[in-house]
């Protein structure tokens, strides 16, 4: 076969195969504190067993030489190119901590409140491949959307001014027209970072096709003040100083940026007759021009390393509207 072709196989033997699952399970409690809010605390967790995964048969085994003599397939049928297996051999597990607090509508507001505190642990994630197919407990390591901490509130608070409301309830209708009717809608979220894996560009030392190299840790990658021009210090970091190995870096060892978003909304109804509205809305995302910084540049050994050029999210954008409601 030509050069850069890749072959999938598909093996199924009755004595191994095992079809794949999920299991969950919740332990939860709740308790009202007083009507129309209510508190809940519960612990989550699930665990996914013989997930599919494509492992490279083919992958050329660390060592000296020729990649070509070190493939498994390349001195029974001639074979360079990499062989992806349709194997149901990856597992996953999810752990979390979640609670919960809920206002029902009173006197004009209404709010869910939430917060996550949890643990998803992947080899590969969504029928990928396994950096090293020789050693896949070595990717073992957290899931690459995981977010240790996250918060998020909904709310929707109907403003106490105009008439039916807790203040000027008797002003005039002009006067009302100006203040009353208005709505304060929001979803803010407030989020820990999400992890990455630092890597080498180049490790001559390991010989192989692997997907990926990570290297060696001399010492401590964290940083006083993680900035856009230094989130993380990549003198931390070595090419594979052993021949014929992966570094001693962890999958997903290193963690990003936080992510801070707030979405707001002011709303502003007009009564035009019975069963007639029209609704205003103002809309604000990222309302605060917040600077959620991306992920930084993972290769440790070229220039940049360790610097952010991106973000999570776009600066603040706004929008207005109408809605009539007949």
């Amino acid at each position: 076969l030509p050069d850069g072709i890749f072959i999938f196989y598909y093996v199924y033997p009755l004595d191994s195969f095992r079809i794949p699952l999920a299991q969950f399970w919740n332990l939860t409690l709740q308790r009202e504190i007083r009507p129309n809010l209510t508190a809940e605390v519960a612990y989550v967790g699930n665990v996914g067993r013989h997930l599919y995964v494509n492992p490279n048969t083919n992958q050329a085994v660390p060592g000296p030489g020729d990649f070509d003599s070190r493939r498994p397939f390349f001195q029974k049928f001639g074979l360079e190119q990499g062989i992806l297996e349709d194997c149901n051999c990856d597992n996953s597990s999810y752990h979390a901590l979640q609670a919960k607090l809920q206002q029902r509508v009173s006197h004009g507001l209404d709010f869910l409140l939430t917060y996550t505190y949890s643990r998803a642990m992947t080899n590969t994630e969504g029928s990928g491949v396994f950096d090293n197919n020789y050693n896949w407990r070595n990717d073992h390591g957290p899931a690459s959307f995981n977010r240790t901490h996250q918060l998020t509130l909904l709310n929707v608070w109907d403003l106490p001014f105009g008439k039916g409301r807790k203040w000027a309830a008797n002003t005039g209708k002009w006067l009302d027209a100006l203040i009353g009717g208005w709505s304060l809608d929001g979803v803010t979220t407030l989020a820990s970072g999400v992890p990455f894996t630092p890597q080498v560009s180049s490790a001559p030392l390991l010989n192989a096709d692997f997907n990926g190299v990570r290297p060696d840790i001399i010492g401590n990658p964290h940083v006083a003040n993680p900035n856009r021009n230094e989130w993380f210090n990549p003198n931390a970091y070595v090419a594979p100083r052993q021949p014929f190995r992966d570094g001693q870096a962890s999958r997903d060892s290193l963690w990003g940026p936080a992510f801070y978003v707030f979405d707001l909304a002011l709303a502003k109804t007009f009564v035009i007759a019975e069963g007639k509205t029209l609704e205003f809305r103002w809309e604000n995302f990222n309302a605060f021009n917040i600077d959620n910084l991306g992920l930084p540049a993972n290769l440790v050994d070229v220039a940049g390393a360790g610097q952010i050029t991106r973000t999570q999210t776009d600066m603040r954008q706004m929008q207005f509207g109408l809605h009539l409601r007949f």
